[in-house]
């Protein structure tokens, strides 16, 4: 499972370290989920949010649990529909911001945010969704202290809204800590087993991913080869990744590589998309790559892409195995 979940439910009964509480100016209670959650928590709730002298909207404060299962609710104000010309969309994403800062400077893993600003004050749920996915999705890519993410919906327009957001969303996330690291050296191993072992046999798969694509070894190529590792997420899920490097007035595309599930649902043309604005980025003239002559799927996939096959290319990978590949390029325009 991926580090958001969306779920549809009450979030005053979630055991998770914090919940959210769609709070008021004053923090003293009020309607919808932040009078469920003052009544789930019981009056010292109450008593400690009237110590806290309020909250300004697209800002958050945080209290104790009490009688709910979280440990700490975290309050935060968001902004009333005004029509959009308000920085209500500005304010809206600094209340997820501000709730998860607070979170990782309380060591808090686990987190629940309601629909926050759609009920009475009126967001209009699909661009509230939207802004709420972003800034968790880009909060959690610099992030590793949070485990969990929780979208708690209380009705089923905005689970509907949700969910479907979820399905189309896609992310190309650098690969920079040594977690990450380890999510691409299980991807891959995943990976090659489901797509190379019928190519290439078992043997010289399980060679290549230790050599190539263990955590080790990816580590190397980052830090001493100059290689870029992306992970591609799909619907929240790690679901395959990029490896390219710079050499000269071109980019190598080492590693491109789509769990067998998750093909299919349009990841491969976004990814070339992300690898050309890459290439772009850096000033390379062309994309190229190798690819097994064995690997007919991917050698069409490669040409229906835009990439031209320029002919056989035979390395010696160590350990007695010849990887005997077609050179394919694409140049950038």
């Amino acid at each position: 499972m991926g580090r958001i979940e969306i779920i549809l439910g009450d979030i005053t009964k979630l055991e998770v370290d914090a919940i959210v509480n769609a709070a008021n100016r004053s923090l003293l209670g009020g309607g919808g989920v932040d009078g469920a959650i003052h009544r789930a928590a019981g009056p010292g709730l109450l008593k400690e949010c009237q110590t806290l002298n309020g909250c300004d909207t697209g800002d958050a404060k945080i209290t104790k649990g009490y009688n709910l299962l979280a440990n700490y609710v975290i309050h935060t104000v968001g902004p009333v529909w005004y029509g959009g010309n308000q920085r209500e969309s500005e304010l809206l994403a600094s209340s997820y911001k501000q709730c998860l800062n607070l979170a990782v400077v309380k060591n808090i893993t686990t987190i629940a945010f309601p629909n926050i600003s759609t009920g009475i004050y009126g967001f209009p749920k699909l661009e509230a969704a939207k802004i709420a996915i972003e800034t968790v999705t880009g909060f959690l890519n610099k992030n590793v202290q949070l485990e969990k993410v929780f979208f708690c919906c209380f009705d089923e327009g905005n689970y509907t809204i949700y969910n479907h957001i979820r399905d189309e969303q896609v992310d190309f996330i650098r690969v920079i800590s040594i977690e990450d690291i380890k999510i691409i050296a299980s991807l891959a191993n995943s990976i090659w087993n489901e797509h190379y072992k019928p190519i290439i046999g078992l043997e010289q798969v399980t060679y290549m991913v230790e050599k190539f694509q263990s955590v080790e070894a990816i580590s190397s190529q980052i830090k001493e080869d100059g290689f870029e590792y992306y992970r591609i997420d799909h619907a929240f899920e790690p679901s395959g990744y990029i490896g390219i490097k710079r050499a000269g007035d071109e980019l190598f595309l080492s590693k491109f590589y789509i769990l067998k599930s998750r093909r299919g649902k349009g990841l491969g043309k976004r990814g070339k998309d992300f690898i050309i604005e890459r290439a772009k980025a850096v000033g390379a003239k062309c994309i190229s790559l190798t690819v097994n002559k064995g690997n007919i799927n991917s050698i069409k996939a490669y040409e229906k892409m835009g990439f031209k096959n320029l002919g056989p290319v035979v390395a010696d990978i160590g350990n007695g195995y010849i990887m005997d590949d077609y050179m394919m390029k694409y140049f950038v325009g």
